[in-house]
């Protein structure tokens, strides 16, 4: 106990020998030191609970972009399922002019046939509705010799 009243005892001196001026400094000093680890005691505290949540208007905001994003890319979709049904169409077009335009393989039996019994190029070519070089071809392959 002797011991904690000399402390005392010259920690008392000690501040009775300091000016007022220095004894301010001291004062201020260990008030600057005191908030000071105030402070980072706070801000530990606030970056280990993390990120702060967004607020009502934040998740707005974001959820507006997103839906202008989305909306932008259905157009988008849009317009690409348009061409390619344009695309299609002129496709499916194209196969059936291609399927007219081939004729049957029984008319061209039935004009084998006729070739087989000895019909001219130019008769078959006016009983079938051939064109003149394909009753030639047909008649050159298939006419039986006489």
């Amino acid at each position: 106990m002797d011991t904690n009243h000399q402390f005392s005892a010259l920690i008392g001196n000690w501040f009775g020998s300091l000016g007022e001026a220095s004894l301010l400094g001291l004062l201020l000093s260990v008030v600057g030191v005191g908030l000071l680890l105030f402070a980072l005691k706070s801000r530990r505290t606030s970056t280990e609970d993390g990120p702060q949540a967004p607020t009502a208007d934040d998740k707005i905001a974001q959820l507006e972009k997103k839906i202008e994003f989305q909306n932008s890319a259905m157009s988008l979709l849009g317009e690409r399922v348009t061409a390619l049904e344009e695309y299609l169409e002129m496709i499916g077009s194209r196969q059936q002019r291609q399927d007219a335009d081939k004729k049957d393989v029984r008319f061209y039996q039935q004009a084998i046939g006729l070739a087989d019994k000895g019909l001219s190029a130019k008769e078959l070519a006016e009983r079938c509705g051939i064109s003149a070089s394909e009753a030639d071809l047909i008649t050159m392959l298939y006419q039986k010799a006489h």
